[in-house]
């Protein structure tokens, strides 16, 4: 449930609530919030307000109440976190300006705040590396002081994306449909971390063990691995976010048809990947 899983964000563990049924007009947690939709979808200076909005009414919400919001609040978040759109208000998400110094890479101003190379090209319209002369600015999300969490809400199929605001707040950044393990590999349940990401990775086959270099057409990786810690799977290994090439997407998404993994479409995973970086806190709900 989704009110479970923001639950564990902040460290606390409840039992799982009935979905409940979908919210009256006159909701007095939600009727404020419909009137911040309306103005977000012809104001882009309603935007910002609108993300902090939504992102403190989840964790009051139950099962399906929560899950249409978070869902319905998704193109705004893209907007906010993953595009170059200038939003008014877009640094209280952390979102600031760094001028480039002379012989400044990208990659290591991606590593100084704290966020992979490919996330230039989200919030800069023409982003080239090769072009990045001194004194250019670039548009960056500081998480140097500041934190992630990945949520995968198993009972319902989705990855959620939070980040902690300069002002301590956290806020949905993503919320993303998901595949998970079949019934006989089910994906394991449990607080852990992103050990290692591997862009274009080769593929093991979980039964015959052969290996599949990036680009053979049995690669079902989709060119993204993200690896879980195994320690609170019982040494379960394997684990990890990826993307899906190997068949169909309506035969995998918001089924459970992986060895154990979650799957993801291509654009979902390739939003995560530069964003969450090792040592992010992954929870999948039981």
């Amino acid at each position: 449930m989704l009110f479970r899983s923001l639950l564990l964000v902040f460290g606390a563990l409840v039992a799982p609530a009935q979905d409940s049924p979908a919210p009256a007009a006159a909701d007095p947690v939600l009727a404020p919030i419909e009137a911040r939709f309306a103005a977000a979808q012809v104001d882009p200076a309603q935007v910002v307000p609108l993300i902090f909005s939504v992102s403190a009414a989840l964790p009051s919400l139950d099962g399906a109440q929560g899950h249409a919001l978070a869902e319905r609040l998704e193109p705004f978040a893209a907007r906010a976190f993953f595009s170059p759109e200038a939003l008014p208000g877009i640094e209280r998400l952390g979102f600031t300006r760094h001028a480039v110094a002379s012989g400044e890479l990208p990659s290591a101003i991606a590593k100084r705040y704290r966020f992979g190379s490919g996330m230039f090209e989200y919030w800069n319209a023409g982003f080239d590396e090769r072009r990045v002369a001194a004194g250019k600015e670039l548009r960056v999300l500081d998480l140097s002081r500041s934190a992630l969490q990945v949520i995968v809400d198993k009972q319902r199929y989705r990855l959620s994306l939070w980040v902690q605001t300069p002002g301590g707040e956290w806020v949905l950044a993503m919320y993303a449909p998901v595949g998970l393990g079949a019934p006989e590999s089910p994906t394991p349940s449990g607080a852990t971390t992103i050990t290692s990401r591997v862009l274009n990775p080769a593929w093991t086959h979980p039964q015959t063990r052969q290996v599949f270099p990036h680009g053979h057409p049995d690669n079902v990786l989709g060119g993204y691995w993200i690896a879980l810690d195994s320690a609170p799977f019982g040494g379960r290994t394997g684990i990890g976010l990826h993307g899906y090439t190997g068949s169909p997407t309506p035969d995998w998404i918001e089924r459970g048809a992986s060895n154990g993994c979650v799957r993801m479409l291509q654009r979902d995973v390739d939003r995560l990947f530069d964003l969450a970086l090792e040592g992010t806190r992954v929870v999948l709900t039981p």
